[in-house]
């Protein structure tokens, strides 16, 4: 595997090659599973990675889902009613 490096257009992001070949980035910091966001991208080259990486930028710029908690839409319409 080659070295890790960083790069001032994806901050928070580590680039590596990877061992049978293209690049991996994953994040320095880790986000929870259930946030809709990556924590490792994959490319065949640097410039298939770094379009992966600005995919991932632009989801983590939109707000979160909102979540509701289970019946919580049943018991509004019945309040309401």
């Amino acid at each position: 595997m080659g070295a890790v490096t960083t790069t001032k257009r994806f901050p928070g992001w580590e680039i590596m090659e990877g061992a049978g070949g293209g690049y991996i980035a994953f994040r320095a910091i880790l986000v929870p599973g259930d946030s809709g966001l990556s924590n490792v991208r994959c490319g065949a080259t640097l410039s298939e990675l770094f379009q992966h990486l600005a995919q991932e930028m632009r989801r983590q710029e939109r707000p979160p889902p909102r979540r509701q908690l289970p019946g919580s839409q049943f018991y509004l319409s019945q309040s309401i009613a």
